[in-house]
């Protein structure tokens, strides 16, 4: 049975621009598979000092959740609030179910291509919408034992370009040559014009590498080395050159993606929107 939803999206002191709206309503929309009647929520978008703010209130199933978070930009705060609002919901349908409930953020898709005549399952997985800056997502990349991830990359002051920041994923990987960071000029983003020779590259010279706090100098390339090609072209460059992972920049979505081996299988790893 599908879920009837009554979204009102408000802005006090702050115009709420047709991009936010749209993309509030996308975030929101998906909580309605953790109710069964209907459910009413109410988002109030605000400025209070430098910071972006975003509260929300769902009554849904006989109970009301509330949840506020801040950051220096509107999508962000959005973000955070959808994490911190799920968090919630997930806690109190464990309590009074006595089952595990799986958020959001851990269900993945399973996207079918053809490649060659032949048919190739990639399981689709998006990677975290929380702003961190290169240093957390070394670290992090670091914890997890791996030689990639793909972030988006947070900016912290409130007059940077909130478009940019939304969409500013960045890439970190690590080859036979080092650490290499990527990602995409603000200008192309505006512009909607790609040019992926001309990506901001970094070789990552780390002077410290430590566990905490890192002494990483961040040398900007004069060229960047990511393809441009769709997901399908993506599958046979990662079996033909036989590598555990592709950089990419996917020339469907005009993001970057990286696809990795698992096993014998392989997973794309997308921005989360």
């Amino acid at each position: 049975m599908r879920v009837t939803m009554n979204l009102t999206i408000t802005g006090r002191n702050f115009e709420v621009s047709d991009s936010i709206r749209e993309y509030a309503e996308k975030k929101f929309s998906k909580l309605t598979k953790y109710f069964h009647q209907l459910i009413d929520m109410h988002v109030w978008l605000l400025i209070e000092r430098q910071d972006h703010v975003a509260e929300i209130t769902i009554n849904g199933d006989g109970v009301q959740f509330y949840a506020k978070e801040k950051a220096g930009d509107m999508y962000s705060s959005i973000d955070l609030l959808l994490d911190k609002i799920e968090q919630q919901i997930v806690r109190y349908k464990e309590r009074h179910s006595g089952h595990k409930v799986t958020p959001l953020s851990e269900l993945e898709d399973i996207a079918t291509f053809t490649v060659k005549g032949e048919q190739s399952s990639i399981t689709v997985r998006q990677v975290s919408n929380k702003p961190v800056d290169e240093k957390e997502a070394y670290l992090q990349m670091k914890l997890n034992g791996s030689d990639f991830t793909l972030f988006k990359k947070g900016e912290k002051t409130i007059k940077d370009s909130v478009d940019y920041m939304n969409k500013n994923y960045a890439a970190i990987y690590k080859d036979d040559n080092g650490y290499t960071m990527v990602e995409i000029p603000f200008e192309m983003i505006q512009e909607n014009s790609f040019n992926p020779s001309k990506f901001n590259e970094y070789t990552l010279e780390i002077k410290n590498d430590s566990s905490v706090n890192p002494d990483i100098k961040f040398k900007k390339k004069k060229s960047c080395n990511v393809k441009m090609m769709a997901v399908n072209d993506a599958v046979i460059e990662i079996t033909k050159n036989n590598t555990p992972f592709v950089v990419f920049f996917n020339t469907e979505t005009n993001y970057l993606n990286i696809i990795c081996k698992r096993g014998k299988s392989l997973e794309l790893l997308v921005p989360a929107f």
